[in-house]
Order: structure tokens, then C-alpha cells, then sequence
């Protein structure tokens, strides 16, 4: 992550801000690289205020595992089909899910209703299976 240590307007809830972040590439929550920057828009950056970066890191990390559950739901091989893993991941959804709850209002990048719809369905899965009580 890149810092902008001049004022300037962030690019997703357009306050104004001393310390904008530039959100690039890395790696997602299961530590695969994250690439879904393509080349034009690394060449247009996108500069977050703290929230908006802190709130963007939130939603890389739920879609990561939301892909990763639909995988594992639909019977094909998956990262958290381990119950180590699965139990990581929903682990950390419950701490978005604290995390957005007790957040700003309006949230503008990750809506508080999808991270408490997935953590509802990754302990509904967890309980059909026996991985939580």
C-alpha cells in the first residue's frame, strides 16, 4: 500500500483527507496474489482515505472467501475445505462483520448486510457439518 502524505479528496467517499492510500496489488486473504488491478488502472490510481482503505481491505478479504466458500458448497476443490482453514476464514468475517457494525455510517464500499449474510451461511455450513457447535 502506497501513501499520499498530501491533502487531496478520496476517491470513495469524497472527503477530503491528509492521508490518502493507494490500494495495489498484494495478496489476499488465503495469501494468493491479489491482481485485479489491471494496467490502465494502476496507471489511474484510485487513493483511499484511512476508512475507505481500511473498509476496502474488508471487502477484498470477504470476496476472497465468499468465492472460496461458493467452491467448497458446490463440491468443487477448495482452499477452505480443511476445517482449519474454514474456521480461519470465518473467523475473520466475525471480526469484519464486529468491525462494520460498530464502523461509519453509510458504509460505502462493503455493506454490513452482505458480510452478516455470509457469516449466517459459513455457520450454517459449519453446523451441518460438525465443524461448530
Amino acid at each position: 500500500m502506497e501513501q499520499s502524505n498530501r491533502p487531496g479528496r478520496c476517491d470513495s467517499c469524497c472527503r477530503i483527507s491528509h492521508v490518502l492510500l493507494k490500494v495495489s496489488l498484494g495478496h489476499d486473504f488465503f495469501d494468493r496474489s491479489y491482481t485485479r488491478l489491471s494496467a490502465v488502472d494502476d496507471q489511474t490510481p484510485r487513493w483511499y482515505c484511512e476508512e475507505c482503505s481500511r473498509e476496502k481491505d474488508y471487502q477484498r478479504d470477504v470476496r476472497a472467501i465468499r468465492e472460496e466458500f461458493l467452491r467448497l458448497k458446490s463440491g468443487e476443490e477448495s482452499v477452505m475445505g480443511d476445517q482449519a482453514t474454514f474456521l480461519r476464514a470465518r473467523n475473520r468475517v466475525l471480526e469484519i462483520d464486529h468491525q462494520v457494525k460498530k464502523g461509519r455510517s453509510p458504509h460505502v464500499i462493503l455493506s454490513p448486510r452482505d458480510v452478516a449474510l455470509l457469516l449466517m451461511d459459513l455457520d450454517s455450513w459449519a453446523e451441518e457439518h460438525g465443524w461448530i457447535g
